[in-house]
């Protein structure tokens, strides 16, 4: 999650304003298995494991043993990055492909997820597309995620490329997809310009099985309210409901892991679980102290 490295600078941008009234919830609709979404998710990105951003990998093949013992259920994998480190469609596949053959074989789900540039879409595409079409030893994914952060192609133009891929993608998988969104309390109360413009949410809806807003409350120092796990978590999951018109199904993915405290983890793992969501974690698993996991596995919803 490329703006997760920036947080302290967001932290610092606006005042608060006035949370907005949230619409009834609406029933849940049918979807496809989100069993792969449920439970308790690490994340692994590809400064973590991938030779073309690292000399010295952190997550292997062999780290999904430790995985297992901590009680995860799901690894989320930036498999493939646009970058120009990377040459190829996906960032070290053999290696990618190794975790996702450890991780079946101990029962572990491996969502794999992109953050797309919007600058190139037909690259994003062919990426997204290598994800999909992705296997390893006959192992595939067993989902996908589209981290929505990058604001850097004008506002217009991104949206409608985010909205077209998103269509893209659905029409090319029958297997679940996952919204890795922005968190509202950021950018609806914090930073109300932060998206640069109005987010289509209604427009991606049909698009998503599943909605994870990234908790960015470890960077809400200026704004103790917010710097509160718990009141952050709940009215971020409040909020993207309210945006599509509908009790989406959700999981929740905290703040950074080595800025959490445990009253953080055990504030927004309450909080989420409160609001009805299928799973939780925190950013990154190579950053995530030992002491953490237990207080992480004790709030995690069940999973499936």
């Amino acid at each position: 999650m490329r703006l997760r490295h920036l947080l302290p600078t967001v932290a610092a941008l606006l005042a608060l304003g006035a949370p907005a009234a949230l619409p009834p919830a609406a029933a849940r609709p049918a979807g496809r298995n989100l069993a792969a979404f449920t439970g308790l998710s690490t994340w692994v990105d590809g400064y973590d494991f991938a030779r073309e951003l690292t000399a010295r990998p952190k997550v292997s093949s062999g780290s999904v043993a430790g995985m297992k013992a901590r009680g995860v259920r799901t690894i989320w994998l930036q498999a493939a990055k646009s970058s120009p480190k990377v040459r190829g469609d996906l960032m070290s596949p053999d290696r990618a492909g190794a975790i996702l053959r450890a991780a079946h074989a101990r029962g572990i789900r491996v969502v794999a997820w992109y953050l797309p540039t919007f600058h190139d879409p037909a690259g994003d595409w062919r990426r997204l597309s290598a994800l999909l079409h992705f296997s390893s030893a006959g192992q595939r994914y067993d989902g996908f995620g589209v981290d929505i952060e990058d604001t850097r192609v004008p506002v217009k133009v991104r949206n409608a490329r985010l909205v077209a891929l998103s269509r893209q993608l659905r029409r090319a998988t029958v297997r679940p997809v996952a919204a890795v969104v922005l968190p509202p309390v950021l950018t609806d109360i914090i930073h109300p310009g932060y998206w640069g413009g109005p987010f289509p949410w209604r427009s991606l809806r049909p698009s998503y099985d599943l909605w994870v807003p990234m908790g960015y409350y470890t960077a809400y120092t200026r704004w103790p309210h917010w710097r509160h796990a718990g009141n952050a978590t709940t009215e971020d999951i409040r909020r993207v409901r309210a945006h599509l018109g509908a009790r989406v199904p959700m999981a929740y993915a905290g703040g950074l892991a080595a800025d959490s405290s445990r009253a953080d983890l055990t504030g927004f793992a309450r909080a989420a679980r409160a609001q009805g969501v299928l799973g939780t974690s925190v950013y990154d698993y190579a950053t995530t102290p030992a002491w953490a996991w237990p207080t992480l596995r004790a709030g995690a919803p069940p999973a499936r």
